[in-house]
């Protein structure tokens, strides 16, 4: 049996907090040493590797190619180390950790975290709302979801949701665009009434295009939101139409607080997406949690493995089976 040739574990892992980092202080603050000992860790670790880890400029550090090259390998030994320790010692190795964007966290994985902490009782979750895109190497974060194309570097992506847009109001709203005169018949209607907007599900021009509504300047009226989930909200409230997408508006519209107008969606070249680092796909918790967020998505192994890294397909506006008013998703 050959003899491992390792440096001092020491060395490892204050270049891997470091690195991780991009900061000695905070890898110190982590490690519980000073900066000092990070410091001169490091050096011991190059001057044994004969080749630079980290660019130096005052205060600021930024890692060398060959750093960058070490960062990774030394973050998954050392997650391995980890999760290694804690099945040793009876532990799951504290609770997954998820980061989500905010509006599908609240209006579709809170509603269902029950039936995860029933399934997997000895797992804790843990979520973190967030429209950023998480640093896997310098956060300590298990997987995320995130809503685009699934074409991030350095990250397995598996599609969740194809999801389709359609335009939602309030029940009462539908009522009274009636009683005013202005009913909401067809799509060339909503130029009468507020369209309620927001950075990321779909874009009305896209919508009324697709319905047939070509030239539409009035669309650039109403408020904008940051987040879908404030624009479904403020429908919800009586204060326009929105554009809803299923796994967004689909508790509202199964509770009557939002109802479905027209039999008109556009499917979205955008969609939800599971991702995370190859190296934590061994963890036990999150294989637990994949397991789970598939099963909550109708998908099977199969499935998945079919739409690992690739981008939903662009298909033709296709007619809803509901009513006006009436469809619930």
């Amino acid at each position: 049996m050959s003899i491992r040739k390792l440096p001092p574990l020491n060395a490892l892992r204050a270049f891997e907090a470091a690195a991780r980092h991009g900061n000695f202080s905070r890898a110190a603050a982590e490690l519980n040493v000073t900066h000092a000992a990070i410091s001169h860790q490091v050096k011991a670790l190059e001057e044994g590797a004969g080749v630079a880890l980290f660019h130096r400029t005052g205060r600021a550090v930024e890692l060398t190619d060959a750093g960058r090259s070490l960062l990774p390998l030394l973050t998954s030994a050392f997650d391995l180390m980890a999760e290694g320790w804690a099945q040793t010692r009876g532990e799951v190795g504290g609770p997954v950790t998820v980061s989500v964007e905010p509006s599908f966290a609240a209006r579709w994985l809170v509603l269902r975290l029950g039936r995860f902490n029933r399934a997997y009782p000895d797992f804790g979750l843990r979520l973190m709302p967030s429209g950023e895109i998480v640093d896997f190497d310098r956060q300590d974060v298990d997987l995320g979801i995130r809503y685009g194309h699934g074409d991030w570097e350095g990250v397995t992506c598996e599609r969740l949701f194809e999801a389709t847009v359609y335009p939602v109001c309030a029940p009462d709203f539908l009522k009274w665009a009636a009683s005013i005169g202005r009913p909401l018949n067809t799509p060339d209607d909503l130029r009468y009434h507020t369209l309620l907007h927001e950075e990321t599900v779909g874009h009305w021009q896209d919508w009324l295009k697709a319905a047939g509504v070509a030239d539409a300047p009035w669309t650039a009226r109403g408020p904008l939101f940051e987040e879908a989930s404030l624009a479904l909200q403020a429908a919800a409230a009586n204060q326009g139409v929105a554009l809803g997408n299923d796994p967004l508006a689909a508790s509202d519209l199964t509770d009557g607080r939002l109802v479905r107008l027209f039999d008109l969606e556009t499917p979205d070249d955008e969609a939800y997406w599971l991702v995370y680092p190859e190296r934590s796909a061994r963890k036990a918790k999150v294989q637990a949690f994949r397991n789970w967020i598939r099963e909550e998505a109708g998908l099977l192994p199969a499935e998945i493995e079919s739409l690992k890294g690739k981008r939903p397909a662009k298909a033709k506006m296709k007619s809803g089976s509901g009513r006006q008013g009436a469809k619930s998703a």
